[in-house]
C-alpha cells in the first residue's frame, strides 16, 4: 500500500460523522492531485496533514477544510478550488457563506492558501514552490531537500536563510569552494525557481523566505 493510501485510511479511522462522510464522498480526484502532485513531491511525507478538517465555527456549527497542516505553532488551511464547479454551484448565500468562513478562519490564526485546479495540473512546480516557501517562512528550511534540488543549491538556501540579509556571490564561492561564474549560475537558477530575488545596488540576492 502506498503513502498516499496508507494516510487516507488513516484519516478515515480517525473521522467520524460528517466529517467522514465528507472524506468518503468529496475527498476524490482533485484532493488526490494535491496530495500526489504537490505535497508529497515537495515536503516528501504527509506528517501534520489532515484531510476533510472540522473547525467549530461561531454559529455552534462546523466547517470542513480540504486540508489542514495542523503543526505547532501555527495552523494552515490548504484548499484545492475547481473552477468549473465553484461556477457552477455559487450562489449568494454560498459566495457570502465562504467569505465568512474564510474570515472566521483567518481571525482565529489560520494561514490560508488556495490552489486553482488548473494551476495544479498546468503548473504543479510553481505550486510546490509555494508550499514550501510556506512552511519555509513559517518553519525554518528544513522542508526545502525535497523539491530536486542539488546539493549545493540547498546548502545556499540554508545559507541565505540563516544570515537573513542581503549577501554576494563571492559568499557563495567561499561557502561552496566554486568559482565566481559557477556561483552566478547558480544563484540565478534560484532567482528563476523563485527561491531567491535579486536585490540590486549593489547586485546581491535575498532569500524569497
Amino acid at each position: 500500500m502506498d503513502i498516499y493510501k496508507t494516510w487516507l485510511e488513516k484519516q478515515r479511522e480517525n473521522l467520524t460523522g460528517e466529517a467522514l462522510r465528507r472524506l468518503h464522498e468529496g475527498h476524490a480526484h482533485n484532493e488526490k492531485l494535491f496530495v500526489q502532485d504537490l505535497w508529497l513531491p515537495a515536503v516528501g511525507n504527509l506528517d501534520f496533514l489532515h484531510a476533510e478538517y472540522e473547525v467549530t465555527n461561531f454559529r455552534d456549527g462546523f466547517f470542513y477544510l480540504d486540508f489542514a497542516y495542523i503543526r505547532p505553532p501555527y495552523l494552515i488551511n490548504w484548499e484545492v478550488d475547481d473552477f468549473s464547479s465553484h461556477a457552477k454551484l455559487v450562489t449568494r448565500r454560498s459566495f457570502e457563506y465562504e467569505r465568512e468562513r474564510q474570515n472566521q478562519l483567518m481571525l482565529d490564526g489560520w494561514h490560508i492558501y488556495r490552489f486553482p485546479l488548473d494551476a495544479i495540473k498546468e503548473k504543479p512546480r510553481r505550486c510546490q514552490q509555494l508550499i514550501l516557501q510556506v512552511l519555509g517562512k513559517l518553519y525554518g528550511g528544513g522542508v526545502i531537500t525535497d523539491l530536486k534540488l542539488s546539493l549545493k543549491q540547498r546548502e545556499t538556501l540554508r545559507f541565505a536563510r540563516q544570515i537573513q540579509r542581503p549577501f554576494m556571490p563571492q559568499e557563495i564561492c567561499d561557502l561552496l569552494f566554486i568559482k565566481g561564474q559557477h556561483a552566478r549560475t547558480l544563484l540565478h537558477e534560484l532567482v528563476q525557481s523563485g527561491l531567491l530575488v535579486l536585490h540590486q545596488a549593489p547586485v546581491a540576492f535575498v532569500p524569497t523566505v
